[in-house]
């Protein structure tokens, strides 16, 4: 149901149309990430959403503020 609910806010943005996710297992579970040019949004089922843009640090966010992080980013 997160993964829904994350992939439909990111969606509304024209740049992820069409984004695959791509899943990675790791020691904290399975790693979930979208890419759409140089901006990476990562999260694992549990906890906070990490925004990467380039080789720049992770924003953190929650579920509710993940649109406007990335309106952020992109713009």
């Amino acid at each position: 149901m997160r993964d829904k609910s994350i992939l439909e806010k990111l969606k509304a943005f024209r740049e992820f149309d069409g984004a695959i996710i791509n899943r990675y297992q790791s020691r904290e579970g399975l790693l979930k990430f979208i890419t759409a040019g140089n901006v990476i949004v990562k999260w694992y089922s549990r906890g906070d959403i990490a925004i990467q843009v380039g080789d720049n640090d992770d924003a953190v966010c929650g579920i509710r503020e993940l649109s406007d992080v990335v309106s952020e980013v992109i713009s």
